[in-house]
């Protein structure tokens, strides 16, 4: 099996690491990651510049593009032949409307027009913490390869979000709907200008739904219709 990895965190991030020695013991690894951080940038992609891309190392390129685009140029150039787009371990949560904004998740979106099946996958973090990403890899592999093993749905990814502390008594694996409510949205004024301080946690939460499960302890693992009606 041959996976193309990306994320949003960039190419050096302890996210994409993680990911990567998951998914080495499983099958070949390629890594196709921007150069730098790029968090919350959605699905945008470059059509009107040109794409650099620099080869780390054998199957390593950095790509001073989008999420989007490292899929794009994977499945296009650099990576044929790859059977998965994995995308992650984003360093929060995309959970909920979040679908909408994580750079994470437009590449496991953009995989799916390319007929590809896809895993997104993310870690929620309470503010200050420091995730345990050797706790991450392990829990990673685990999943990916319950997931590995289910039939792909067509222009569908799974979208997975660790809880901020993966404890052996709460490493269960929940498969529950992507909650609706939206982010709380709220700005600061700072003289004549505006700071968002929502407060992530704090948002509405639907029970049963991924932000739910999420927080609540467990793995939220949901599926995602990528269609247009």
């Amino acid at each position: 099996m041959k996976f193309l990895l990306t994320n949003d965190d960039g190419i050096d991030s302890p996210g994409i690491k993680a990911l990567e020695a998951a998914a080495s013991r499983i099958g070949q690894v390629t890594v196709i990651a921007p150069d730098g951080e790029l968090t919350g940038c959605s699905h945008r992609v470059t059509s009107h510049e040109a794409l650099n891309v620099t080869e780390r190392s054998p199957r390593h390129y950095a790509v001073d593009g989008t999420p989007a685009d490292c899929v794009r140029l994977g499945l296009v150039h650099l990576a044929k032949d790859a059977d998965w787009v994995l995308s992650g371990v984003n360093d929060g949560a995309n959970l909920g409307i979040n679908l909408l904004m994580s750079g994470t998740l437009a590449a496991t979106r953009e995989a799916t027009l390319f007929e590809r099946s896809a895993i997104g996958l993310s870690h929620y973090r309470r503010s200050g913490q420091v995730v345990d990403w050797e706790a991450a890899t392990e829990a990673t592999e685990r999943v990916l390869r319950e997931l590995l093993a289910k039939t792909p749905t067509p222009r569908a990814y799974w979208n997975v979000n660790f809880p901020a502390v993966l404890t052996e008594g709460k490493r269960g694996v929940c498969y529950c709907e992507v909650d609706q409510n939206p982010l709380p949205v709220e700005y600061r004024d700072e003289n004549s200008s505006y700071r968002y301080c929502g407060v992530y946690p704090e948002r509405k939460r639907t029970t049963g739904t991924d932000v739910d499960v999420c927080f609540s302890g467990s793995i939220a693992v949901s599926l995602v219709n990528v269609t247009i009606s």
